[in-house]
């Protein structure tokens, strides 16, 4: 069995439209963007799928060989590490997913896998005064 991630909750909050995950970094500002099959591959990870599962779901919605879905799967989730979006988690953790398939809608032709960064709102995100309260919330400013 491969490894098990969870995301990195409350930094990053993400929701899916119309086949796009779009997740949002809450301490830096930064906003990334998943697509198609990064999508599908991004939601199966933070269901806590192993790795080989989420393999198994790119092959089988996709039709890939499943060495090309376990090598664009290995660069995603090293992408989705290096900006710690996911944190590893053992597979024994109690809130486990069960370990079985999403549903994966197949969002057009696969496209490899591939997180998009976008840095140009972040200095506008991190002005929110939302990032100045301390744990009690505003209007308590941290010190």
């Amino acid at each position: 069995m491969g490894s098990r991630y969870r995301p990195n909750e409350p930094r990053f909050v993400d929701e899916t439209i119309d086949g796009e995950a779009l997740v949002m970094d809450m301490v830096r500002g930064n906003y990334y963007s998943c697509e198609g099959a990064s999508a599908v591959a991004w939601n199966a990870l933070k269901q806590g799928l192993d790795v080989d599962a989420v393999a198994a779901v790119l092959v089988a919605t996709y039709a890939l060989a499943p060495e090309q879905a376990s090598s664009d799967l290995d660069s995603f989730v090293a992408a989705l590490l290096a900006e710690e979006m996911l944190v590893e988690r053992p597979d024994a953790a109690p809130d486990a997913a069960p370990a079985t398939a999403p549903v994966a809608a197949r969002a057009g032709p696969y496209e490899g896998l591939r997180l998009d960064r976008f840095t140009d709102l972040a200095d506008l995100i991190l002005l929110d005064p939302v990032h100045d309260v301390s744990e009690a919330g505003w209007p308590h400013r941290a010190e």
